[in-house]
């Protein structure tokens, strides 16, 4: 990796600079790049001139001209002598808030003769010489405020630099530690936090400062007074502290002069004023500089100061018990596990797996860090601490919720469809809350291992109850019942459990981090099985939406990522699902799980859709070592792309056969999709009437029916359409070339030209699809048949291979071979190859 970046992330500002005619005067903080853009915009430009402002050039009027002006100065009229000795086209001065008076009113004279084209700087927060603020009060030359980078333009500017894109999560935590400041941004990926994975870089370990990030944060940061260097130690170690806490542990005036310093920012909370650090590196600089006697002071000092006042905030137990444990104090336990709960509900797991450690040898805490190492997919430990906690004193809640993760542990992470312990704990409750929770747990380990007539028994059980719900039991309910809708295709109740859900959490600040992504998935899937790809994004968006729902906790960032690629896929967006897909597979732990499946068979899928069907085999090849089966949502998705790969390889027989295979499954949104791979692989008439038939809410299957159905050019032309308006681009690529088949077919060459432009247009922005019906469109005259064998000639198989595998004879093969090479203008296999391979935009070998 150079440390010499390449310039990028600025685009619209380079242009503005390079079209105003008489200059441009570039305001922003140090560091946001004002020197990199003015070079670039100069960059091969003849006649540039530079001058460079600094503090010891600023002792001498006009020292910063000092390098362009002659020797001896006149005795009179000095600036028009010093305007008309700089012979330049393009002056560019920088750090113009440095400048001394004399050269400043110079800067000044030359923009008001506009005899010279200036690209000023100014750093923002300095104060400036009058004369250069005039530049654009006096609209002299505009002005253009260079803004923090976005999150979008700091993805630009690392891809330009690592040539190689960064996963999502660390762009996210690179842009918000930088705060989008280029320079910081620079040093802190020089400085190795980022790792090469496969591909994609990620973050790990700790932060890391390079010696210049350091000393150039410490310069920003200045000379400080002694009440301010305490005030800022406090609000490294503990940010953000309520300005009066901050005033009475410091000073006042401490807390007031590093606002006006703008180091601090104080931005008012209802009636609460928080006070954090400008900028979040600088608490690194100040914490580096801070020993560990006087580290442990302030952090005990904080500890004391806010649990004198009640701990009436939901984070001051997060915070005080952190403050006692870094301070070496001795914590309540109790402190301890409420501290780890909050840890939990925040998704800070790591955290909340150290406090729950430290909370000691008892039930509880054994069952607070064996839930905690289940979602960090630890699940092996895991299942020890749950059995201990089992054998544990636990009180009757806490006894129904080791029983529910400890079930979960086994099954969706140690693949063992065990259930003892959610029996036992059904016969210990008389409760009807806890034994409706319980129904709940045990009909998700019946949803997920395939039973869904068990699963639907048990939801209608608790729902049975004579007693109301309570909000835990309501939440439980929806949580099970939300999966169980989309399975059996009523998506329309899988999204208002959704939204009904959505709406307890929302209520309950300690919610277990796994609902929220368990249903947010599940309703993703849902909006997709109904036609609504757009809500189905929206939902799988909040699912990853940093903070709020992701923290630290990678199984969420997998799931979403996971599920990004399947809509992307079913966009059509195929080089997309891809590079989504390649997030979700570095993410993936070092042990089986049941995220495996699902993200090895998205992976697969595109690569088969894309015509890769060597990739395909690679990837499904993985799933042996990483993919734990434990029911139809771990293996079908890789059922799926088994069957794309078979007609990536030519093999659309052994595809139609295995997509009728997956068609079996009782769950809906995989009954759904394969049925339509059978019309998609062209043989409709094995699932017109099931299509018809399925009971799925929403637009999309009675499309699929139609598409199943339709006979003539005209009506697949209509359903292309309707995918199109629905944002599924491949099927109605896929639609539209059959139709230009149909034309041809039918002596109609003018309309099957129509046609077949619709198809290409649309195989345009499916990223390489290269399925069978597009293979098609490129040899339209070649029947399905004589496609099929085509393909797998063209792969270099025999005539009695092809015969072999399609169950047909020698003689049958060699004559639909001499069509195949009649239609496409081949002579032999070795062009037939060719051309496939030119069809697929591979080189010829």
């Amino acid at each position: 990796m150079s440390s010499a970046w390449p310039f990028s992330g600025r685009g619209e500002q380079l242009a503005r600079l390079r079209s105003s005619p008489a200059g441009v005067v570039v305001l922003g903080p140090a560091g946001a790049g004002k020197s990199r853009l003015v070079a670039e915009a100069v960059r091969g430009q003849r006649g540039v001139a530079w001058v460079r402002a600094t503090t010891a050039a600023a002792e001498l009027p006009l020292g910063a001209f000092a390098h362009l002006l002659p020797a001896s100065p006149p005795s009179a009229n000095l600036l028009k002598w010093a305007s008309e000795s700089i012979d330049a086209a393009v002056l560019v001065v920088d750090d113009a808030h440095a400048l001394d008076p004399a050269s400043a009113a110079l800067v000044h004279f030359l923009a008001a003769q506009r005899r010279v084209r200036l690209l000023v700087t100014v750093r923002s927060g300095e104060r400036p010489p009058d004369a250069i603020v005039a530049l654009w009060k006096d609209d002299l030359l505009p002005s253009l405020s260079l803004e923090a980078l976005s999150l979008e333009e700091t993805a630009e500017v690392l891809a330009g630099a690592l040539d190689g894109k960064v996963e999502s999560g660390s762009l996210t935590r690179l842009w918000r530690t930088s705060q989008g400041n280029p320079l910081y941004l620079r040093e802190l990926v020089l400085s190795g936090v980022l790792r090469d994975v496969g591909g994609l870089w990620l973050w790990h370990g700790p932060l890391l400062m390079s010696t210049t990030m350091r000393e150039t944060i410490a310069a920003r940061i200045g000379d400080l007074g002694p009440e301010e260097r305490s005030a800022l130690e406090h609000l490294a170690l503990g940010e953000p502290l309520g300005a009066d806490l901050l005033a009475s542990l410091t000073s006042p005036a401490a807390v007031q002069g590093l606002e006006g310093r703008q180091l601090v920012t104080v931005q008012a909370d209802e009636r609460r004023l928080p006070v954090r650090l400008a900028h979040p590196l600088y608490g690194e600089v100040i914490r580096a500089s801070c020993g560990t006697l006087r580290t442990r002071t302030i952090l005990h000092t904080l500890a004391d100061a806010v649990s004198s006042s009640g701990l009436r905030r939901r984070d001051d137990v997060l915070r005080v018990a952190v403050w006692r444990l870094d301070a070496g104090d001795r914590a309540d336990p109790s402190l301890l596990l409420r501290a780890c709960g909050h840890a939990r509900a925040v998704r800070d797991l790591p955290l909340a797996e150290r406090l729950a450690r430290a909370a000691g040898d008892s039930g509880e805490a054994w069952l607070a860090l064996a839930s905690i190492l289940f979602l960090l997919d630890r699940y092996t430990e895991a299942a020890e601490f749950f059995t201990r906690a089992w054998s544990a004193p636990l009180s009757p809640t806490h006894r129904m919720e080791c029983a529910a993760m400890g079930t979960l542990n086994l099954v969706w992470g140690l693949g063992r469809h065990d259930t003892s312990l959610l029996d036992e704990a059904m016969g210990r409750t008389s409760d009807p809350g806890e034994r409706q929770i319980l129904r709940c747990f045990a009909a998700s380990v019946r949803l997920h291992t395939g039973d869904l007539d068990a699963a639907s028994a048990e939801i209608a059980s608790a729902l049975r109850s004579p007693e109301p719900l309570g909000t835990a039991a309501r939440g439980s309910v929806l949580t099970t019942e939300t999966p169980l809708r989309t399975a059996t295709g009523e998506t329309a109740r899988a999204l208002e459990c959704v939204t009904e859900l959505m709406a307890v959490l929302a209520e309950e600040p300690q919610a277990k981090p796994s609902i929220a992504g368990l249903v947010l998935d599940n309703g993703a899937v849902a909006a997709a099985m109904s036609g609504d790809l757009d809500r189905a994004d929206r939902l799988t968006a909040m699912l990853s939406s940093g903070e709020e729902y992701v923290g630290s906790w990678n199984r969420v960032a997998l799931q979403a990522c996971v599920r990004r690629a399947y809509l992307l896929r079913l966009r059509g967006r195929l080089s997309d699902a891809l590079s989504t897909g390649a997030e979700a597979l570095v993410r993936l732990p070092g042990v089986p799980t049941i995220y495996a499946g699902p993200c090895l068979g998205e992976i697969a899928h595109a690569h088969a859709l894309r015509g890769d069907a060597g990739a395909a085999e690679s990837v499904l090849g993985r799933a042996s070592g990483l993919a734990l089966s434990t029911g139809p949502p771990t293996d079908l998705p890789l059922e799926l792309a088994r069957a794309w790969t078979l007609a990536a390889r030519g093999d659309v027989q052994g595809a139609i056969e295995r997509a009728l295979e997956v068609a079996e499954s009782p769950y809906m949104m995989f009954t759904l999709f394969a049925l339509h791979d059978v019309v998609r692989l062209g043989r409709p008439d094995l699932v017109a009437d099931r299509l018809a038939a399925l009971p799925v809410d929403g637009v999309l299957a009675p499309l699929f029916a139609r598409h199943a159905a339709a006979r003539t050019a005209g009506e697949l032309l209509s359903v292309s359409e309707s995918f199109a308006r629905l944002g599924f681009l491949l099927y109605a690529a896929e639609s539209a070339a059959r139709a230009a088949a149909r034309y041809v077919e039918s002596g109609e060459p003018r309309r099957a030209t129509g046609a077949e432009t619709r198809a290409w247009a649309l195989t345009q922005r499916c990223q390489g699809a290269r399925t069978p019906a597009l293979v098609g469109l490129s040899l339209r005259g070649l029947t399905p048949r004589q496609l099929e064998i085509a393909t797998l000639a063209a792969q270099g198989l025999t005539n009695r291979e092809i015969a072999s595998r399609l169950v047909l004879s020698i003689r049958t093969v060699a004559n639909t071979l001499y069509a195949v090479y009649e239609k496409t203008g081949t002579p032999d296999r070795k062009a037939l190859a060719e051309t496939f391979q030119w069809i697929r935009g591979l080189p010829p070998e």
